[in-house]
């Protein structure tokens, strides 16, 4: 019994050096097998396609894969060592395994054609590079832009107010023709702070300050920016606070002041008559602002969709209000910013109420 054991032994490792040697020759990758000397013992078929015109067994394998030249093959085999190598043969790039065997004291090398994926990776390299020089060169043009556009904005908006200033003190009859250039050069002043906040956010270019930001005075300053244009649809603007003594967050500056710019045009933008009220208070240990217009509203089916870049309830060519599409977008991403939350209670045909809600700052005694 033990003897017909040991025979089935041997007839099964004799079965797997077949299947292992068909193995090897069928494979369509390139498979060598030399001794410590680095002579080729073994080269499959797939090896001899690679080199037709050389005869492989018996040949040093540093001539047929110079690469091997560089490892100690005797440390390779007595430790077990695998080693992995790119190199060009001809116009194709191969990767080769190479690990050491030290129960039969020999090497094996094994190829795979990777042409195909390094010219990929090239690929994507200059895809890369383009990307890159197409990132830069978008926003050079954005600032340079911004630049060629805001400056005769600038003097164009300053000119009209020393224009409707003098003219107001003998009639206001021209106030039709001056307010509408100076809300207009303002409007289009906003457009590029859009177009290039949204630009320095999707680069990673925005650089984020927290300070201590008074609310109060932040969102009076804007209500006068916006004034002219509240006054030219015949809106009222009113702010009011509950909170006790000052009303102040840390937060980015900049970002919370294009929150509620961006919050404020809109509910002036979509209302045609009434009001936009502010209003801040305290809840918990948060600090809370309510926008709220007496506008169009917004239909449920489309407040999913209040945040998203470009998006806008009417995207026909003929819709009643006029802008990009960019400003609750660019909210949604200074809300992040400022670790802060937006909430939108709207009726289509009733008006919209934008709540921000700010992390309160107790240590200084604003929300008792």
């Amino acid at each position: 019994m033990k003897k017909k054991h040991l025979q089935e032994q041997e007839n099964l490792k004799l079965q797997q050096a077949e299947l292992m040697a068909l193995f090897t020759e069928l494979s369509p990758d390139p498979i060598f097998r030399f001794d410590e000397k680095g002579k080729i013992l073994l080269a499959n078929n797939s090896a001899h396609k690679l080199f037709p015109h050389k005869i492989l067994v018996g040949e040093q394998v540093e001539i047929i894969l110079p690469f091997v030249k560089s490892f100690d093959l005797h440390d390779i085999i007595l430790s077990n060592k695998v080693i992995n190598h790119t190199t060009l043969l001809g116009e194709s790039y191969y990767q080769f395994i190479m690990d050491g065997v030290s129960k039969f004291k020999f090497c094996q090398v094994y190829g795979r054609d990777i042409t195909d994926l390094k010219k990929s990776e090239r690929d994507l390299k200059d895809a890369l590079v383009k990307a890159e020089e197409s990132k830069k060169l978008k926003e050079f043009f954005l600032s340079q832009i911004s630049h060629e556009i805001r400056s005769p904005l600038n003097v164009i908006n300053g000119y009209s107010e020393i224009l409707r200033n003098e003219l107001s003190e003998k009639s206001n009859e021209f106030d039709d023709y001056i307010i509408p250039i100076i809300n207009n050069s303002k409007r289009l002043y906003r457009t590029f702070d859009l177009m290039l906040n949204m630009s320095q956010l999707q680069t990673g270019k925005y650089e984020v300050r927290y300070e201590k930001v008074d609310l109060f005075n932040m969102l009076k300053n804007l209500l006068n920016e916006y004034r002219s244009y509240a006054e030219q649809k015949r809106i009222k603007l009113s702010l009011s606070s509950k909170v006790k003594g000052d009303a102040v967050v840390t937060a980015d500056h900049y970002s919370i002041g294009q929150i509620f710019s961006n919050l404020i045009d809109n509910a002036i933008k979509y209302t045609e008559n009434g009001n936009v009220d502010i209003k801040i208070y305290p809840e918990n240990s948060n600090v809370c602002i309510d926008i709220t217009d007496t506008g169009i509203g917004i239909p449920k089916e489309y407040q999913p969709k209040l945040f998203t870049p470009f998006s806008q309830a009417d995207m026909s060519y003929t819709r009643s209000f006029d802008g990009t599409g960019l400003g609750l977008a660019l909210v949604k991403q200074f809300i992040d910013i400022n670790r802060a939350k937006i909430k939108v209670n709207s009726e289509y045909g009733w008006g919209s109420t934008f709540t921000v809600i700010l992390n309160g700052d107790r240590k200084w005694g604003t929300l008792n």
